[in-house]
């Protein structure tokens, strides 16, 4: 059907020569499209050459308003073609001169300038040396690869893995240097490259350290240069040491100097920062006042540096007050506590320890004990033997000195009464201190690589209950009886109350000891305690009914009893009752040593724990 695109361009033209003539600026859009369809059929070879000149040079001739979009848009359809076609090369480069004659003739706005200038170069692209791609060994390119294209929430460990196996002596250079282009990659996979910094600090600490210099090195660059074109990467940075933070790669202490260089930098006069600036944009002041919502939402911002400088006044004579008030206290515990002798010593050992641990320091040192926290065992002993030495200083005398012996392997020396301590100034070897500081960084590291593996599971407190406590009944000063066997014992002095004794064993130091307490009967320790036991109780009642009576059943069974079915109640009950005494008694006695590391029936034994 050869005539129908004869048909289909002639119709195309007069309906491009229809619209070229009305000289409204309406129908843009009828324009556009009409002169792309005439330029699509010519790639085609469907229109002819000349049709497509007689077109542009009648937008030439009127090169105005709608006509400069036409010619751009019929340029951009089909002008790299016909440039590039031998027959008509030379004919379209005359076109395209003619094009930026007018362009540079004629005062265009900047959006027909600008669409000049595409169609140009897009028929005619400017002579230029072809872009050199860098050529990179296949070892650097598998490592880009996984920082920047692999990295992501389920594969960092996978990552991780593959970057351990590398040289090390060959691509430790490239890997540090990847690392800090966070600003080539996505802003949410910061967090990503932290870890994996963190990760490979346990085999390599050196690469870690590298990093941490490297991003305080690019933040001083970054104030030094304060380029608005590297903004996201001087933003990137300063989340990447954030993360860094996150991971306990760098101290708080690096943080805070940090954000003070960035309020100092280049700031001289005396005044403090954001009132020093006038008035801040809206999007800063928008980031200011969320910062101040997350951290501090009850802090008050002054808008006169006056105010400021009033209440910075305040805060130091406070600071100054209390620390006066701190150093008076301590100087009127030293006096009380000076005469304890050895014991007072152990204290302050004890407080030392409290003091290099830092998050220890509040720990629980009463009989109460708060919240239970997991701890190994070295730090059970060491808060037993801290409330060892509080409760000893408020006990008597004797028992004192008796349980520091009895706690210390060998015989106390009158050596150990007084402590000499003398202070000698010496000079330190800087590379000696550097490497002290390394191995003490390392040993940090390892320490706590263990406690966070001892955190992950409790261990078992292993307290072996003294035969002592399942003995018989006692009485004690105040008239009180308790027994194994008895729950309740009558208060004769506070009127007829009723009350439960309870045993609690207590580890102190290597120690064992057991301390009797009267808990009122409508506490709710002693009624979750009953109900658990009655629970317990019917539960085995329940067990024991149901064993009777499929043994019951099997002896029947067995004795070719098994048409008489509804006969077997009234014998069986009898057995079930005499054996179910029996088994209530051997129950009773040994009951006690089945659920002793819970709590004996009957005798209200809880174990607790000094914290």
């Amino acid at each position: 059907m050869k005539d129908i695109s004869s048909m289909l361009l002639q119709m195309l033209e007069e309906e491009f020569n229809f619209l070229i003539n009305k000289k409204d600026q309406m129908n843009i859009e009828t324009k556009i499209r009409n002169i792309r369809f005439i330029g699509e059929l010519c790639k085609f070879k469907i229109a002819p050459a000349g049709l497509i000149f007689s077109c542009l040079k009648a937008c030439l001739d009127d090169f105005t308003h709608h006509n400069i979009d036409v010619a751009c848009n019929l340029l951009e359809t089909c002008g790299r073609f016909l440039y590039r076609s031998p027959e008509t090369t030379v004919r379209m480069a005359n076109m395209l001169e003619i094009l930026m004659r007018l362009k540079n003739v004629k005062n265009l706005d900047p959006r027909h300038s600008t669409l000049v200038e595409n169609a140009y170069y897009l028929c005619k692209p400017p002579e230029r040396s072809a872009r050199v791609s860098k050529v990179r060994p296949p070892l650097y390119q598998y490592i880009r690869k996984l920082l920047f294209s692999d990295l992501d929430k389920l594969s960092i460990e996978y990552v991780l893995r593959q970057l351990r196996k590398l040289p090390w002596n060959e691509c430790d250079a490239y890997l540090l240097k990847c690392f800090m282009k966070i600003h080539r990659g996505k802003f949410g996979q910061i967090n990503l490259i932290a870890s994996l910094t963190s990760g490979l600090s346990r085999y390599h600490d050196e690469f870690a350290v590298a990093v941490v210099d490297e991003v305080l090195e690019e933040i001083r660059l970054g104030l030094e240069l304060n380029d608005f074109g590297a903004q996201q990467r001087r933003i990137a940075h300063m989340r990447f040491l954030g993360e860094l933070y996150n991971y306990e790669l760098v101290d708080s202490s690096v943080v805070f100097e940090t954000l003070y260089l960035i309020l100092v930098f280049g700031h001289d006069t005396p005044e403090r920062y954001i009132l020093a600036k006038g008035a801040l944009p809206f999007d800063v002041e928008f980031d200011l006042q969320d910062l101040f919502a997350d951290l501090r939402p009850s802090m008050i911002r002054y808008s006169l540096t006056e105010e400021v400088n009033a209440a910075l006044v305040e805060l130091e004579e406070n600071e100054r007050t209390g620390s006066i008030n701190d150093k008076v206290n301590s100087e009127k515990h030293f006096d009380n506590e000076k005469p304890s002798g050895r014991s007072t010593f152990n204290a302050s050992a004890a407080n030392g320890k409290n003091n290099v641990n830092g998050n220890e320091e509040n720990g629980g040192t009463h009989e109460d004990g708060g919240s239970d926290t997991d701890s190994g065992s070295g730090t059970i002993e060491q808060e037993g033997d801290e409330d060892e030495l509080e409760e000893d200083n408020h006990d008597d005398g004797g028992d004192t000195d008796q349980d520091d012996d009895d706690d210390d392997d060998g015989p106390v020396s009158d050596e150990d009464d007084e402590v000499h301590v003398r202070q000698k100034v010496a000079e330190v070897d800087p590379v000696e201190a550097e490497n002290f500081e390394q191995e003490l960084r390392a040993v940090m590291q390892e320490s706590m690589e263990q406690r966070r593996q001892e955190l992950r599971g409790r261990p078992a407190l292993n307290m072996v209950i003294p035969m002592s406590v399942f003995e018989g009944s006692t009485k004690d000063h105040h008239g009180r009886v308790g027994g194994e066997s008895g729950d309740e014992a009558m208060d004769e002095d506070v009127g007829g109350r009723k009350e439960v004794q309870v045993k609690v064993l207590v580890k102190r130091g290597n120690k064992q000891q057991t301390k009797q307490m009267y808990i009122p009967k409508d506490c709710s320790l002693v009624q979750s305690t009953k109900q658990k036991e009655a629970a317990e109780f019917e539960e085995k009642q329940d067990i024991k009914r149901l064993v009777l009576e499929y043994n019951n059943r099997e002896e029947e069974e067995n004795n070719g009893l098994g048409a008489q079915t509804l006969n077997w109640m009234p014998s069986g009950s009898n057995r079930i009752s005499s054996r179910g005494g029996m088994w209530e008694g051997s129950s009773s006695r040994g009951g006690g040593s089945r659920h002793r590391h819970q709590h004996h029936s009957g005798s209200g034994v809880y174990h607790g724990r000094r914290r």
